[in-house]
């Protein structure tokens, strides 16, 4: 009986084992990647082109506010050297002055950091759909079963799971730049007078 009872669970451990590998053979894991969104909006021509154009806005802004910080001391100094022989009118009217271009400076500044924002708003709607639907294509024809969106704040990432060359690297091929436009079409050299007109 005990020995009916040994045979009897050895084969049951066989035909567990047996089951397990075949589940082994048959079960795959999850195709996973990472894309570095940040990474792809810089690292596409696209991408830089318009960055750029936002960053020179930015440049231009900041020179503006640089010019309108210099007048503004150049008047508190001017009130403080003079303050003393100015006359009540003149003194309140200069100190209204100052007080206007301070404002107006603030001003400058929150309208700027708005309109900065807005372009980068922008830029991040006009491309995001772009790289969505790249991102969903390469998963699909690479079968991943997930592409997960990350940042510089993901400590890391294993480079064979990392795809986001490969998606910068279609970006830029479905959505190349144009060349620009020549300016004006090559006009042939005139002949020299005496020689003959080139055919």
């Amino acid at each position: 009986m005990r020995n009916m009872y040994r045979s009897l669970m050895a084969l049951v451990l066989i035909f567990v084992s047996a089951a397990l590998v075949r589940a082994q053979e048959t079960t795959t894991f999850p195709k996973i990647g990472f894309v570095n969104t940040l990474e792809v909006l810089y690292g596409t021509e696209e991408g830089k082109k318009e960055i750029g154009t936002v960053e020179q806005f930015m440049s231009e802004k900041q020179k503006e506010f640089e010019s309108k910080g210099t007048e503004l001391e150049k008047l508190r100094e001017q009130f403080i050297n003079q303050q003393r022989t100015l006359n009540p009118e003149t003194r309140n009217e200069m100190q209204r002055n100052i007080e206007e271009r301070d404002k107006e400076i603030k001003r400058f500044q929150e309208d700027t950091q708005l309109e900065i924002n807005r372009r980068r708003d922008a830029l991040l709607e006009k491309m995001s759909e772009k790289i969505q639907r790249i991102i969903t294509e390469f998963a699909e024809k690479n079968k991943f079963s997930i592409i997960f969106l990350r940042d510089q704040s993901q400590p890391y990432v294993a480079a064979s799971l990392d795809v986001t060359q490969e998606i910068i690297k279609i970006y830029n091929e479905r959505y190349p730049l144009a060349a620009p436009a020549a300016s004006q079409q090559q006009v042939p050299a005139q002949p020299k007078a005496g020689e003959p007109a080139k055919k």
